[in-house]
């Protein structure tokens, strides 16, 4: 049986560093508001679970889809046409829960022509500055299996334009027919839709907006660059999104909102794992605590578990009820069929009364013949391109302070280590 507890509430204060009185001054004099946060740490209390919080825990960026479709969908108002939401399909299978379902329009147009006709095993699509955070963080950390990754900032996932597909060696040619390149060296997952625009730095423009539009006293540049004071507000965000995303008419899911999935990737063949999924009423019905959670369509699901569902086509009920404006977690039990390659399951699951539905929740994973379940699906960008980029200070700073600031930092060192 599925539970649901109520969101737990966390406080996610970063001690500040002690510096020195005369490194004050000079940060001071120099560059008001353009601290790297190596230096000193902006430091905030929250009621949500901050970005920061899974730097060192979990190997799936499903953590922070709240955030990242709120996200997506500023992108959506700031220029519709560069981000455009797709949903999975027979065809369209998601390997992971990680899987931002967003490209740009022609990209999501090419896509859906080669579903149509084929099947993919998709892995990776639009990817947003907070997901890229955290796999930059964990691939510092010798984490996760990565062993590459690209900056915030520089992914080219953040493009808009980029789709990693596990079953992409018979679906090159078909993928190449609706102008899906294939040719990034190392990488054979990796294909893009080099005719769609490359709307890198938006995603960091749109977290800009939100931070401002949510924190509007402490307020950072939107300049689309990842720089120190960006790095410190995504650090503190909350990872299932803010209080107010998107106010243009965004693609949120009405009813059901999944804004986080915690749980792995990826799991041994025979394997057993459990997902909490937090979901946001987000219809104007509470949920009863006798509301199920169903297969879609009625099919039987590939990641059944025998001790915990009530059939091979339900969950069961959620127990505890969510009403309309609550959050709730909601614990999927799941267990893995047998397989002898790597094989994407998903399944989509309808919040029903029996009569009315409330909204559907999608659960994917990979499963592998050997397990891997510290693994992260996504992870391997390993030759972009995109230029170095800097900025991100508070409304009132720039980064030209640095150049400044560096020597009177060096010498100030050399003083410390001379007494």
């Amino acid at each position: 049986m599925p539970t649901v507890t109520n969101r737990m509430k966390a406080h996610d204060a970063t001690p500040i560093a002690a510096i020195g009185r005369l490194h004050i001054l000079l940060v001071g004099l120099l560059a008001p508001g353009c601290i790297s946060p190596t230096d000193v740490d902006t430091s905030t209390t929250s009621s949500e679970v901050s970005v920061s919080a899974y730097t060192s825990s979990g190997c799936s960026t499903a953590v922070v889809v709240g955030l990242s479709k709120q996200i997506a969908d500023e992108i959506g108002c700031m220029s519709p046409s560069s981000l455009q939401q797709f949903s999975p399909t027979a065809n369209l299978v998601f390997s992971s829960n990680a899987v931002l379902p967003y490209l740009g329009a022609p990209a999501k147009t090419a896509l859906l022509k080669v579903g149509a006709t084929s099947s993919l095993q998709i892995n990776s699509a639009f990817r947003t500055v907070a997901q890229q955070y955290l796999l930059y963080r964990w691939y510092q950390q010798g984490r996760c299996g990565i062993t590459a990754a690209a900056t915030p900032g520089r992914s080219n996932h953040q493009s808009g334009r980029a789709l990693d597909v596990s079953n992409y060696s018979s679906r090159i040619t078909v993928m190449g027919n609706q102008g899906w390149a294939h040719d990034v060296p190392g990488d054979p997952v990796h294909f893009d839709h080099l005719a769609s625009p490359d709307i890198r730095g938006m995603d960091v423009k749109a977290f800009q907006r939100l931070w401002n539009r949510n924190n509007p006293a402490d307020k950072i540049s939107e300049d689309g660059s990842y720089g120190p004071q960006t790095e410190a507000r995504l650090k503190q965000a909350p990872a299932t999104g803010f209080t107010t995303g998107a106010v243009c008419g965004s693609q949120r899911a009405i009813g059901a909102d999944v804004v986080s999935i915690n749980g792995p990737d990826r799991i041994a063949a025979g394997g057993h794992a459990t997902y909490s999924i937090t979901v946001d009423n987000t219809g104007t019905t509470d949920w009863a605590d006798t509301t199920r959670l169903v297969v879609m369509g009625g099919a039987a699901s590939q990641l059944y578990d025998s001790t915990s569902w009530t059939s091979p086509t339900e969950v069961g009920p959620i127990r505890t009820a969510i009403a309309a404006g609550d959050k709730g977690v909601i614990d999927v039990e799941i267990s893995a069929p047998m397989v002898t390659e790597e094989t994407a399951a998903q399944t989509q699951f309808a919040l029903s009364d029996g009569t009315t539905q409330f909204g559907t929740i999608n659960l994917a994973v990979t499963i592998t013949p050997n397990g891997d379940e510290d693994i992260s699906n996504e992870g391997d960008d390993t030759h972009d391109d995109a230029p170095e980029v800097s900025g991100g200070c508070n409304a009132s700073g720039n980064g030209s302070w640095l150049v400044m600031l560096a020597p009177a930092l060096v010498m100030l060192r050399r003083r410390r280590r001379a007494s």
